[in-house]
């Protein structure tokens, strides 16, 4: 399929000839107009005509476009002329309604202009940088049908386990009917295991994340970059610098790693580095005319570091961790928003073990540090665990992996393979919930039996040979941007559910904003910063009305809201509006002090703007 995007003020036509492939419509079809529209010409070719994911992707290339010049309505044009190699009208028509129907689910307003007719069209294009883009979709390469294909197949049994590890044998047709799903606490569950056994739910709309993170100026998408390359905002990278601090003070360095750094770059001419593409199938970004690729994951530097450190049994477990940018060419169908991207970074913990023992002890320990995690970072009872075990060990292993997700203490699904389709033979996946159904993994902890060996990253014993290491691999966030998106889906469901989205105070970029009600009172809201120390408080002094400055700060879900006038300076007691609370009468020192309780524990980073916004840029 060939598509050709511009971007309008309008697009208008008028049918002057019927010819023999027409598609049948009523009179007042023949001529419409749309303004402020995304037009998009459209070649269906006779390739589409056996391409199962047609719809799909080409309306997810439509919505990326939509999504990157900003607007929710589209026309789709169907223009024979971008190819020689067309469809039959037959085969053609059915596929451009389907597209219709399907971006109409995903909350864009859609008009087809009518398939078989000449037509007489204008329109003006915006001529901005944007304002004129093509695509080819091209069927899935033989590789990605390879992967669907194994995502299917490659598990042969299921087993469903309540948080006290009580466990139920289950297949895709038997599910829903499962005794467990009358316990409290297992609505999440049902969910996650619908999404797998079953599929995700079709999406009906944008995620809800995508307008959050624009609207907030946190996030967005960079249109002079490859799709799924975002760009961070200051508000935003606060955020995920706040997130990582909170890795490595709140996980990494009390699990006792020490941290590392390794380039983005690697020659692919290198064996192991061969031999790991081929483990994260290959969706690779290649430097073209060098044998050269983008780091893909931690394992590319952490493998080649730790074949060089020495160490024997005394030292282990040796634990390690890395911020990693990677970078994964995952299909444009797929990439949306935050939840996947091309460009990401991963906090990878590692730990290498003397053998299976020492493994099983370590991986309690990182699981029980990933579960605090998604429970300060993703929000407690808005995630479950899934699993996945090769057979052979599971079954060697049960009563040990029952008192695990017991230990843990968060309901389950185990997927069960007959053999290992990736290096680990077992895994858990920390799995957030979100107001779109979907679920998105965070975190995960993988056994790991066969890379010691593979790559050559042993330990000499205490009879002095050499052994090879049982790695654990510990995701703590497998994307951050992933985990962004889990904050922002969980305001969507308090939004869906009565309740003000709101941002979880310590990662809030303003905690306090006061709201001096004229100029004459700037003074004093200068003189209560000295009560904030270790808060974020910005003064709202812009030439506005108090109304409209309220308005704002409400609309940027800022957590407390204190205007501050003559009553306020005289008595000394300021009038807070608490999100998703009301109206509270505070002194300034103890409302610090609440927020300083409520946010205890957590990293602290100073306001990523100036305090006054009359200094602020606008960044959309």
């Amino acid at each position: 399929m060939k598509l050709l995007a511009l971007h309008s003020d309008f697009i208008e036509y008028e049918i002057t000839k019927k010819t023999s492939m027409a598609e049948e419509l009523p009179d007042e079809f023949k001529k419409d107009r749309m303004e402020e529209v995304l037009a998009v010409f459209t070649t269906v070719e006779s390739v589409d005509e056996k391409n199962p994911h047609i719809i799909e992707d080409a309306a997810s290339h439509i919505s990326d476009i939509a999504q990157q010049v900003k607007t929710d309505r589209i026309m789709l044009y169907p223009y024979a002329h971008l190819s020689s190699d067309l469809a039959s009208p037959q085969k053609a028509v059915p596929i451009l309604k389907e597209i219709e129907k399907e971006l109409k689910t995903r909350g864009y307003t859609v008009k087809r202009s009518p398939f078989g007719y000449y037509k007489a069209f204008s329109l003006k294009c915006k001529g901005h940088p944007l304002s004129e883009l093509s695509r080819s979709i091209l069927p899935r390469t033989g590789r990605e049908r390879k992967e669907e294909e194994e995502k299917e197949s490659k598990f042969v049994r299921f087993i469903l386990v309540s948080k006290d590890g009580k466990d139920f044998e289950i297949t895709p047709s038997t599910w829903k009917k499962n005794p467990l799903w009358n316990e409290q606490g297992t609505a999440l569950l049902k969910i996650f295991a619908r999404n797998e056994l079953e599929g995700n739910p079709q999406k009906k709309e944008k995620p809800k994340h995508i307008e959050y993170m624009q609207r907030l100026e946190l996030v967005d998408y960079t249109p002079e970059s490859d799709v799924g390359n975002m760009k961070w905002y200051p508000n935003g990278l606060l955020i995920k610098d706040l997130i990582l601090d909170f890795q490595e003070n709140n996980v990494a360095r009390p699990y006792g790693a020490f941290k590392i750094q390794n380039p983005l770059l690697y020659r692919t001419d290198v064996p192991e580095i061969k031999m790991l593409m081929g483990e994260f199938h290959e969706r690779d970004y290649k430097i073209e005319n060098e044998n050269l690729v983008l780091r893909f994951a931690s394992d590319p530097g952490a493998f080649p570091y730790m074949q060089k450190v020495t160490f024997s049994y005394k030292n282990m477990p040796i634990r390690e961790y890395e911020e990693a940018i990677c970078f994964r060419k995952e299909q444009k169908g797929e990439v949306s928003g935050l939840r996947r991207v091309r460009n990401f970074l991963m906090t990878d913990v590692h730990a290498f073990c003397l053998d299976e023992e020492q493994a099983k002890e370590e991986f309690l320990k990182l699981s029980l540090l990933c579960k605090e995690l998604m429970d300060s970072i993703i929000s407690k009872n808005r995630w479950v665990l899934g699993w996945e075990v090769v057979e052979q060990f599971y079954e060697e292993n049960k009563e040990w992996m029952l008192n695990l997700i017991k230990t843990i203490g968060v309901p389950s699904l185990i997927k069960i393979m007959k053999e290992r389709s990736h290096y680990y033979t077992m895994k858990n996946e920390y799995q957030s919930i979100e107001a779109d159904g979907v679920n998105s993994q965070i975190s995960t902890v993988q056994m790991d039996f066969v890379n010691g060996e593979r790559f050559n990253i042993t330990y000499t014993g205490e009879d002095g040979k050499v052994y090879p290491c049982v790695i654990l691999h510990c995701s703590t966030f497998g994307s951050v941007e992933r985990a962004v998106c889990s904050i922002l889906e969980n305001a969507a469901v308090d939004q869906k559910e009565g309740r003000k989205p709101q941002i979880p105070l310590w990662l809030a970029p303003v905690q306090v904003r006061l709201i001096p009600i004229s100029e004459k009172h700037l003074n004093y809201c200068n003189e209560l910063l000295s009560e904030f120390k270790t808060t974020r408080v910005d003064i709202d002094d812009r030439n506005e009305t108090l109304s409209s400055r309220i308005r704002d700060a409400e609309r940027t879900w800022i957590p407390y809201i204190c205007v501050v006038g003559d009553k306020e300076r005289e008595s000394g007691v300021l009038s807070v509006r608490v999100r998703g609370e009301g109206q509270k009468s505070v002194v300034p020192q103890e409302l610090a002090s609440k927020i300083r309780e409520k946010v205890k524990g957590m990293p602290f980073r100073p306001l990523a703007l100036p305090t006054l916004l009359s200094k602020h840029p606008t960044f959309r």
